[in-house]
């Protein structure tokens, strides 16, 4: 019945998206909310029934609009809570490890002290938020790694060992092959709670990385679905810390900056010059600006690879304009593309 009511569904929407048919958007949405009389928050989300991402086909503003937001299950403190320190856990995969190649870099340049400051990964390849929920039930031992800071934290530890520490913000991140499905950020209820519960810092803010678009062949409707999820995310889990990672890369791509693989190194992972630079920069920008007021602008960091004055200012810039408008108009980045 679920499998037949999404294709059903896809289906409808397809012809939504081409038709615009109102009667067609009205029956979409009531096949939506009668699906979710079969569905808790927590259905479980295997690759199996997860529905099939097609691109262009698939009506993300209907599932968006069709759920109530009535209910928000957390409220993040307003960021940031501190100013004369920052420790950051970075949860995720290796889009997180992508993000952090020039952290080091880049913080030492700002000149902050650095025994105000750690920042450290976790990170499995292709993890998602049930990955992580079930790393805390199997009790697996992990060891952070260091990205750089000095201050001291316990890096050794099952999971809720190393959360319950003084973080100030925890990020997160879905899996990029499901960062476009909504129905997958179903576990993230009970990832929010757990890191909730074991971190000691009643100020901590979640952060989430919004990632970028990796299948060249349907980038722009990847990236569509991924504001979609995040906005949805927003208002249900209230992770309102957004990093726009994905949006710098692609403001980036949008410049002669791009290149014939899209700035990355294997249509997925980000290449590693220019484009994790502009990673690393975003996070710099929304988390290290705010607390310590240093100006990526004037950041003296640079990118690995013989890249001009000029294209480095020019990266800046689409980050700056990532943060201000993290999650821009869907028509905007149409008309771009």
């Amino acid at each position: 019945m679920l499998f037949d009511l999404m294709n059903n569904m896809k289906i409808l929407s397809h012809f939504i998206h081409y038709k615009k048919d109102r009667v067609g958007r009205f029956l979409l949405v009531k096949a939506w909310l009668g699906g979710l009389l079969f569905l808790s928050p927590l259905t479980s989300c295997s690759k199996e029934d997860e529905p099939e991402f097609k691109g262009k086909h698939f009506d993300y503003a209907a599932l968006e609009d069709s759920i109530p937001d009535s209910v928000r299950y957390h409220v993040n403190p307003t960021f940031p809570v501190r100013t004369d320190s920052l420790r950051i856990l970075a949860i995720g995969n290796s889009f997180t490890e992508d993000a952090m190649q020039y952290m080091d870099a880049m913080v030492k340049a700002s000149g902050i002290d650095m025994s105000r400051i750690c920042v450290s990964s976790l990170t499995e390849g292709s993890s998602t938020f049930k990955t992580w929920l079930n790393k805390d039930y199997e009790n697996t031992v992990f060891s952070l790694n260091r990205v750089t800071g000095t201050a001291v934290f316990n890096h050794e530890g099952k999971l809720g060992e190393l959360l319950h520490q003084n973080w100030d913000v925890i990020v997160i991140q879905q899996s990029s092959s499901l960062s476009y499905n909504w129905k997958s950020f179903a576990y993230l209820k009970g990832l929010e709670e757990k890191i909730l519960t074991y971190c000691t810092n009643p100020g901590l803010c979640l952060a989430f990385q919004l990632v970028w678009s990796h299948d060249h062949s349907e980038m722009p409707y990847v990236l569509e679905g991924n504001i979609a999820c995040c906005k949805k995310m927003m208002n249900r889990y209230g992770i309102d810390l957004i990093i726009p990672t994905g949006i710098a890369i692609q403001n980036a791509r949008d410049t002669r900056l791009n290149d014939n693989m899209y700035l990355t190194r294997d249509y997925w992972h980000l290449n590693t010059g220019m484009a994790r630079y502009i990673a690393t920069a975003t996070w710099f920008e929304r988390l290290f600006k705010p607390v310590f007021n240093v100006m990526l602008i004037d950041n003296t960091c640079k990118p690995n690879g013989d890249y001009p004055d000029d294209d480095i200012a020019l990266a800046k810039q689409c980050v700056i304009k990532a943060v201000e408008e993290p999650m821009p108009d869907w028509i905007e980045i149409q008309e771009k593309l």
